[in-house]
């Protein structure tokens, strides 16, 4: 198993209020910390993870006012994406795109 699968699933497992899907996927509320190209914007909003062994590790959060698919990604591949847990069990998301203006880093906080 990849780092990146691996920390994906760590965080799994951790979850004390997911809400599993009758597909297998499972759901919780997190409070999102977004940084890219010196701006940083904080939501709490609505995070699926995709369990299916066609898409496992695959991260969708649903967009909210300040975060949304028309400004930054919303949506996170382990095949693109880099996945690490931090000391104190949250998700961080490493990536860059062009879409941002480079590099992003996405921490993903369950609340």
């Amino acid at each position: 198993m990849s780092k990146t699968l691996f920390a994906f699933s760590t965080f799994r497992d951790n979850l004390q209020n997911k809400i599993q899907h009758s597909n297998g996927d499972e759901s919780f509320n997190a409070r999102i910390i977004y940084s890219w190209k010196r701006q940083t914007k904080q939501e709490t909003l609505k995070v699926t993870l995709n369990l299916t062994s066609f898409e496992y590790g695959r991260i969708r959060i649903e967009d909210g006012v300040f975060l949304n698919c028309n400004t930054v990604h919303m949506d996170f591949n382990p095949n693109f994406q880099e996945y690490r847990l931090s000391e104190e069990g949250f998700l961080i998301i490493k990536g860059t795109s062009p879409k941002v203006g480079g590099l992003y880093e996405v921490k993903i906080f369950e609340v």
